[in-house]
């Protein structure tokens, strides 16, 4: 839940999106350089051939989605997340959210390989009903089936990347033993999208949940 306090002092800080920026500098950077290479190809010869301009359409295509990211990456870069004797931070900014420890049922790592990337996810299982409209929680819910009877579809799932070790060793840290149901794998198309509450209405109602 949105909250108006901060982690304990003695909290394990994980800077998530300093983290992000710099394990995405070399993609972004890549990326951007196409671009920058279609630019070029039209400033030296304007005069090109339909398969000139395909390649100087797919280079700045690339360009384009890794200046997207930069920016993203850039804007998120203040970004944390925190595990201290309450539970799960995440703070963006002026503003905090709490997962408590004694909101959940259980939480873990799922992991899955698509090619040569594997991918990884912090598992926060609640115990209890979710607000799907969170202003700062509401990107990590999803809905999905459960590894172990007693846990719920949904769930907040929160990509970690590279930096798993350092959560899961926070997870084991802060987190009461009894939630830890360990490393678990799963198909390569798993994270899906967020589960939130649409924020227009319908006759007055809300939507029902988009996934």
């Amino acid at each position: 839940m949105t909250f108006d306090g901060r982690p304990a002092q003695d909290a394990t800080i994980l800077r998530y999106g300093l983290r992000r920026l710099l394990h995405g500098l070399v993609f972004d950077v890549v990326a951007i350089s196409f671009g920058v290479a279609g630019i070029w190809m039209v400033l030296k010869d304007g005069d090109l051939r339909v398969a000139g301009w395909t390649c100087v359409a797919a280079l700045l295509s690339g360009g384009a989605v890794g200046l997207v990211q930069a920016v993203l990456h850039w804007r998120g870069r203040r970004w944390v997340t925190a595990f201290d004797a309450t539970g799960f931070w995440w703070t963006r900014g002026k503003e905090s959210a709490v997962i408590r420890w004694d909101s959940l049922a259980g939480v873990g790592i799922y992991w899955a390989r698509r090619g040569n990337t594997t991918i990884r996810t912090v598992e926060l299982c609640p115990s209890q009903e979710i607000d799907r409209g969170d202003p700062l929680l509401w990107h990590f819910i999803r809905d999905t089936d459960p590894v172990r009877p007693g846990l719920p579809r949904l769930r907040y799932r929160v990509s970690v990347g590279e930096s798993h070790q350092a959560y899961e060793k926070a997870l084991r840290q802060w987190a009461p033993p009894e939630l830890w149901f360990g490393r678990k794998e799963q198909p390569a198309s798993y994270r899906g999208k967020p589960a939130r509450m649409k924020l227009d209405t319908v006759n007055g109602q809300p939507k029902e949940p988009t996934r």
